[in-house]
């Protein structure tokens, strides 16, 4: 009877063993997930996107997702090629006609942070305020009630999801076509934080999941401080969707399925609030 015991109890554990790398799909005849998925697109998504991956590679070690960050326009327009199975992008979909073909699903809500070097005297701004800034019609810091001395506009390059969305809120033309020339264009948000961290004079937006505060100060928004709590009860307005694109009507291999189920479970949301995200569900 002993070695009986002992012959389940070794079964068990490398049952246990077995279950712990990987997970079964449904759809799959009950295999496990294997493969490589091929994504990319919006460099604001970067930090809960690979932290989506990691846990998700963790419980399925046979399955590579292969990730580019390289902006929303990239994400879209990748994926309606077939070169990604799946897209991620910071703001939604254009309705003209330019991005028919894809279903666009949220998975989380971010906050668009207005940020400024930690010397600047300046703590909060209007949305009437921040348009000027961007168009402008405001060019010294004095004009909002900081120091005499001119304004460095920093945004992010045409096609950003970003921009496109920061853009719309405040009320800049489509795409923000008429924000100031003399704007120093960064390409992806960790550039925007560089740039703000090492110049006392700039001002820049970027997504508040990867604002570090030992480097940038953010704004108030019409009198209201970012924060998941803001974010959450809708006090601070400037906000946006992130998006995990797919092809219309097209069918995902499992592992891509499998990592898209994973972002929308419980486990996945728990990702998302852990990188000061709103989670959908």
């Amino acid at each position: 009877m002993k070695k009986i015991a002992a012959a389940l109890t070794a079964v068990l554990m490398v049952a246990t063993l077995s279950a712990c790398g990987s997970t079964t799909d449904d759809n799959n005849n009950g295999e496990a997930l294997s493969g490589v998925v091929k994504t990319g697109g919006s460099t604001s998504v970067e930090k809960v996107m690979n932290a989506l991956i990691y846990q998700f590679q963790a419980d399925n070690d046979a399955v590579t997702i292969d990730y580019e960050p390289n902006g929303s326009g990239d994400g879209i327009k990748n994926t309606i090629s077939g070169l990604y199975e799946i897209g991620h992008s910071s703001r939604e979909l254009k309705t003209d006609g330019s991005e028919d073909g894809l279903t666009a699903t949220a998975y989380a809500i971010d906050g668009i942070a207005i940020v400024a070097n930690p010397a600047n005297g300046v703590d909060n701004l209007s949305t009437a305020q921040v348009r000027d800034i961007y168009t402008g019609a405001i060019t010294n810091w004095k004009e909002v009630g900081g120091a005499d001395i001119a304004i460095t506009v920093i945004t992010r390059e045409s096609g950003s999801g970003t921009r496109d969305a920061f853009a719309e809120i405040i009320g800049l033309e489509k795409g923000g076509s008429n924000i100031v020339a003399s704007a120093s264009v960064a390409d992806n948000t960790g550039a925007i934080q560089t740039q703000v961290a090492s110049n006392p004079n700039a001002v820049g937006y970027m997504s508040f999941s990867d604002v570090d505060t030992t480097k940038v100060k953010t704004l108030s928004y019409e009198g209201v401080a970012i924060s998941t709590d803001s974010l959450k009860d809708g006090s601070y307005t400037l906000k946006r969707e992130f998006y995990v694109l797919t092809k219309t009507g097209g069918e995902l291999s499992p592992a891509a399925q499998g990592f898209i189920d994973f972002i929308l479970s419980d486990a996945g949301q728990q990702i998302v609030q852990d990188n000061k995200l709103l989670s959908i569900s």
